[in-house]
């Protein structure tokens, strides 16, 4: 059904592009031309900065620059001032871990490796703006520490055909491929477009790590020490489609739908050896541990949009969108004991589950946006948001060389929310120097969860809380040049659907991680301080404070088992400051973007026996060097290195790395070769170390993070060039129309 759908669209992109240009229009025959750009007779040219900086958002046109080279979503963002990608997947924006994704303005709930495959999939030249924002408005979702990546897909408003071919190929240890491509026609009134990207490819981790554990809290020569190292190799496979249409019967109104398929695959096969020591250097048993688990995530979603202008200064936008999650995975374990000689303690055990789980999330939004006078512009409206999760664990071990059910990994789980907001944003200039924008966002939720263990166990939790979430941005501008901007905002970081699922995903006997359903959401007060230059370069001065704060927590259970589980901290603070430059050019060919952090984190969270506190003074450094070379040669150089990190009970030992890259654009610029090396010196490895009542440990991952790769592209437009002009006139209202994945 999907693929005759997929068909009958192509087939009506190209029956409208016939009706427009004729027998003929459809062709990808190459007529553009350069010529010079001409205003009253006066020729102009100059090196466009696709990097711009506002208060609380940095703007990167991604067409402007090189990184829309880069082949997927994910190494575009690895490209961005201020993000950096750990090998681990984990994303940070300005130096702080934890960032929450938007798409053309609309959240995207998926997190962690669900969200890393998503952006590998997306095309990077399916993307028009990449929007980084630290001062979100009443308009967005409170959710989130006020780190936000928005990705804007292009929205061709010109009559034409375009086409976007890309393919990528990858080799570390191992080699990973991704081609896409992109098709759009738009006819005076009719608009379509369709994304497809395939890649595949294998993964290889490296895993060690050692705990010392007693129960006395003795981590001296009475503890336990464990040792474990692990390979993981994974192999993926990823789907993505994303089709739209629009349709505009007048300058007035314009309406759309989109569908969107996001399909991966993952075999891992893992080899585990855990070695225990008591009280000497010499092994006295160990384990080792086989598994080989096979994972499906399916995405679906679809929606629709309408926009009514009703003239100059005021718009209605409204949208109903649907996201469908499907998840399920299998697991196969086999474990053999030995002694302290290597021979055999006990009979070979198997370990066989299946989980699954099924997320569908409904939202409908409607906004109005009004200028009420020249110097005055409100937006309100309301959103509702409705939240299904269903997910089920199926576990069993052998004994006595039958099959038997573990109860204590076998549970189902269900979690419903509702969400309903109302919000109101508004911006007054009382003058040409002064600007202030304030705005409250009201939003009402119920939690309802309840989880199975079995016939005899079954445990129901309601929550709900309303909650003002006010924010307020003054803007003073001392010159022409500089600006200075003071913002406070309050937001809220609700549990994501993982840590709420009790699943527990078994390493090894001694090392589980599970979700933990009576996580309570967090809240974040946060002020800034900005003063800006020439829009291009920033200084900010940053504190924000959060309220059970949420963070991994590492203890023991009663068997004596490493249990990693999100838990609620007392609190959490932080000091920063940041510095910003969009351009920094010591010579004419060469340029520089410069991101820069200092931040003192301090978090702190009770036990049974005591207060525990991490306090860390956070350095962290990001530099982009692009040179311009002659023959359309560029080269660049980018790296970061961040400080020791604290992450609630553990601490992020300091990492670096460095990429390199030459690009050539042939062709008129329709063709580029982008030939990249990441990771030049692999020193990307995450280590953590981790403390709590009775035990302490650290923890290392190598990834096959230095690769070498290629990225080959073309683009080709046929058909005639927009409206600049319009298109700007219309830039604040159009900015949330596309409501596509």
């Amino acid at each position: 059904m999907i693929r005759k759908l997929i068909y009958l669209q192509l087939a009506t992109m190209l029956f409208a592009c016939r009706t427009a240009y004729g027998e003929t229009g459809c062709s990808l025959q190459d007529t553009t031309t350069i010529k010079p750009i001409r205003l009253n007779e006066v020729h102009v040219s100059g090196r466009l900065n696709p990097l711009k900086i506002a208060p609380g958002r940095l703007t990167y046109q991604v067409a402007k620059g090189s990184a829309g080279s880069s082949g997927s979503a994910l190494e575009l963002l690895r490209r961005m001032p201020g993000v950096s990608i750990l090998a681990n997947g984990k994303i940070s924006l300005n130096g702080q871990a934890g960032i929450q994704l938007l798409v053309d303005g609309k959240t995207n709930f998926m997190d962690g490796e669900n969200l890393i495959n998503f952006l590998a999939s997306m095309p990077a030249a399916s993307l028009d703006v990449v929007e980084l924002i630290t001062q979100p408005d009443a308009t967005m979702d409170a959710n989130g520490d006020a780190r936000f990546i928005n990705l804007k897909r292009i929205n061709r408003t010109a009559p034409g055909l375009s086409v976007s071919l890309s393919t990528n190929a990858e080799q570390g240890k191992y080699s990973r491929t991704f081609q896409n491509i992109a098709v759009s026609a738009n006819t005076a009134k009719l608009a379509m477009s369709h994304t497809y990207s395939y890649g595949e490819g294998t993964e290889l981790i490296d895993v060690n790590s050692t705990r010392y554990i007693s129960k006395e809290g003795d981590r001296g020569g009475n503890a336990l020490r464990l040792d474990m190292d692990a390979v993981r190799k994974r192999n993926y496979r990823n789907h993505y489609y994303n089709g739209t249409l629009d349709y505009a019967p007048n300058d007035h109104v314009k309406m759309g739908t989109y569908v969107l398929i996001n399909n991966h695959e993952r075999t891992k096969q893992e080899a585990v050896r855990s070695n225990f020591f008591n009280s000497s250097s010499q092994v006295d048993s160990s384990i080792a541990t086989g598994n080989v688990l096979g994972h499906t995530f399916r995405n679906f979603s679809t929606g629709a949009h309408l926009t009514v202008q009703f003239g100059a200064g005021s718009k209605w936008e409204n949208y109903l969108d649907r996201q469908q999650f499907n998840q399920s995975e299998t697991q196969d374990q086999l474990l053999d004991k030995f002694g302290a000689d290597g021979s055999e303690t006990a009979l070979q055990q198997k370990l066989r589950g299946e989980t699954g789980g099924k997320v569908t999330i409904t939202t409908v939004q409607s906004k109005y946006m009004l200028d009420i006078r020249p110097n005055m512009t409100a937006s309100f409206g309301g959103k509702l948001t409705q939240v299904n999760m269903r997910t089920n664990s199926f576990y069993q071990q052998t004994h006595d060389n039958s099959w038997q059910e573990r109860a204590d990994l076998t549970n189902t789980f269900g979690h419903e929310e509702q969400l309903k907001a109302l919000f109101m944003q508004t911006r007054f200039s009382p003058s040409d120097l002064f600007q202030i924008d304030v705005g409250l966002r009201f939003e009402a939720a119920a939690f309802k969860s309840r989880t199975v263990h079995d016939k005899d166990t079954d445990f129901t939790m309601l929550r709900s809380y309303k909650n003002l979430f006010p924010n307020l941005t003054a803007t003073y501008a001392m010159d022409a040049e500089q600006k200075l901007s003071l913002n406070y905002h309050r937001r809220v970081n609700r549990p994501n659907f993982k840590d709420l699922s009790p699943f527990v995903e078994v390493n090894d006997p001694y090392l589980y991680e599970k979700g933990n359903s009576a996580l309570k959401p967090e809240f974040v007060h946060t002020m800034e301080l900005t003063w800006l230059f020439k829009n291009s370069y920033s200084l900010q001065l940053r504190y924000n404070l959060r309220q059970n704060a949420i963070s991994k927590s590492y203890n023991l259970d009663e068997q004596r088992r490493t249990v990693v589980m999100p838990m609620n901290m007392e609190h959490a603070s932080n000091v920063g400051l940041r510095f910003n430059a969009a351009s920094i050019s010591p010579l004419k060919k060469w340029n520089i973007q410069l991101n820069g952090n200092l931040n003192y984190t301090s978090f702190e969270w009770r036990t049974a026996t005591d207060v525990h506190r991490n306090r860390r003074l956070i350095p962290s450094l990001q530099v982009q060097n692009t040179v311009s070379l002659p023959f359309k040669l560029s080269l660049e150089l980018n790296g970061f290195w961040n400080g020791s990190t604290a992450e609630g009970q553990a601490t992020m030992a300091s990492l670096w790395s460095m990429n390199t890259a030459v690009r050539k654009t042939i062709l008129q610029d329709k063709l580029t070769l982008y030939i990249y090396a990441n990771d030049l010196f692999r020193t990307n490895r995450p280590k953590i170390i981790f403390s709590s009542d009775a035990m302490e440990g650290k923890y290392r991952e190598l990834y096959d993070s230095r690769a070498i790769g290629i990225n080959l592209s073309y683009r080709l437009h046929r058909g005639m060039k927009g409206n600049l002009k319009s298109d700007r006139t219309n830039e604040r209202l159009e900015e949330n129309s596309r409501i596509n994945y």
